[in-house]
């Protein structure tokens, strides 16, 4: 049973962040990530456990995960009847910055 893959407006405005920052030296790279990263998130919708729980996320109920894509990290929750992309991260940013719910 396929679940709906929803974006948190924060996780959006971030990816959206990260490819006006790479579109600055090419347009294309920055459409390649956004495209890779949305269509890695689509996948969740059939596989929704492939990826590993994040160790970072604060009082992980056992259900948010994350995967990595190039240098960015995105952290997901999956429910009962959604997958929701909650942020997305680029990879320099310290893991001692822990995601609060």
């Amino acid at each position: 049973m396929s679940k709906k893959v929803v974006w948190t407006t924060g996780a959006r405005a971030s990816l959206d962040h990260y490819c006006d920052i790479i579109a600055e030296d090419s347009a294309s790279n920055a459409k390649k990530v956004r495209k890779e990263i949305i269509l890695t998130s689509k996948m969740l919708s059939k596989k929704p456990y492939l990826y590993q729980l994040d160790e970072y996320y604060l009082d992980n109920p056992g259900n948010i995960r994350r995967f990595f894509k190039w240098s960015y990290k995105v952290v997901y929750q999956v429910m009962e009847e959604k997958v929701v992309v909650l942020e997305v991260y680029h990879t320099s940013t310290s893991p001692e910055q822990k995601i609060e719910d």
